[in-house]
């Protein structure tokens, strides 16, 4: 956030990683998702340090998905725009978010969830930068369409 600070004038991009919790038996899948999510959404903040902000994760119970979350998350995307952020980009391994795009400004962008904690770490460096290549490409084309 100090970065953010300093260099806010330049910062048009937030990154929001959009992430299900539960307490039921599918705890340890979400848990596996929002690792896969953070993790991603990392490595592409450190790739674009200084014209990107990874924000906190929104969390919502999965049980109430897009539905229910999905005002509260309107709320945040119209506080980031009042903050100056021309491109937002909404990360999730959760489905439900799709049929929501349509009533956002932002991108929802579905990663596939990775289980990482039985990857080896030359194999998880592997398939993280191959995802985060895939971001970039969705994000600089953005950045390409606002100019024109």
């Amino acid at each position: 956030m100090e970065l953010y600070v300093q260099e806010r004038p330049f910062i048009d991009t937030a990154v929001l990683p959009l992430v299900p919790v539960s307490f039921d038996r599918n705890i340890r899948q979400l848990a596996s998702q929002f690792e896969w999510i953070q993790f991603v959404a990392g490595c592409l903040e450190s790739q674009f340090k200084g014209r990107i902000v990874l924000l906190p994760a929104f969390s919502y119970l999965q049980h109430t998905a897009a539905e229910s979350a999905g005002a509260m998350l309107l709320a945040w995307e119209a506080e980031m725009t009042e903050s100056g952020f021309r491109h937002i980009f909404y990360l999730t391994s959760d489905p439900s978010w799709q049929p929501f795009q349509s009533e956002l400004n932002g991108s929802v962008v579905w990663l596939p969830a990775v289980p990482l904690e039985h990857m080896e770490q030359k194999h998880r460096e592997t398939v993280v930068d191959e995802q985060v290549k895939q971001l970039i490409s969705i994000i600089v084309r953005e950045w390409q369409e606002d100019k024109t």
